[in-house]
């Protein structure tokens, strides 16, 4: 198996879509990505998303086996004056790709489109039990910033705190 790395491109929508529904099996209870319900969070228009790789608001990079997308990493660029240097950004891989390296040639890629950008910052959030998230993201340089008490809702409506992560670029 090779995975390759590239920027998306419209055309992905479809794509995309497949890779993070590839991980919801419908019980929210068990889902490996229960911090982030695709199934919810995400347009389930292909054309949507393909409209949204085309704007200059940020950048979304995905993971491919073959034509296979199995994991993305994106940031969206703050366009108000005062912060227009930072960006939030978050990445996700299938379920069946995690713990192969895939995440963080993702975000590795991600930080290089956010410098070539002239970002200055980056920023992410990730619930403090979502272990292998957090471990991604130290070993890539960001430091935990903070947490915010109560941040995420799960679908059962737990309340879960979030580690505020930032990475100066």
């Amino acid at each position: 198996m090779t995975i390759s790395v590239r920027k998306a491109v419209p055309g992905d929508g479809k794509a995309i879509i497949e890779c993070l529904n590839d991980s919801c099996n419908g019980s929210c209870n068990e889902c490996v990505n229960k911090y982030a319900c695709n199934n919810k969070f995400f347009p389930q228009d292909a054309m949507f998303i393909d409209k949204k790789l085309s704007m200059n608001n940020g950048s979304t990079i995905v993971a491919l086996d073959k034509d296979l997308a199995v994991g993305l990493a994106l940031f969206t660029v703050n366009k108000f004056s005062k912060t227009r240097h930072r960006a939030e950004c978050g990445w996700f891989v299938r379920k069946s790709y995690m713990k192969q390296g895939i995440a963080t040639k993702l975000v590795t890629a991600l930080i290089k489109e956010a410098k070539k950008k002239g970002l200055k910052r980056l920023e992410a959030e990730s619930a403090v039990g979502n272990e292998a998230s957090l471990r991604l993201a130290e070993k890539l340089g960001f430091k935990k910033e903070g947490i915010k008490q109560k941040a995420l809702m799960l679908d059962n409506g737990k309340l879960e705190d979030t580690f505020i992560l930032g990475r100066i670029l």
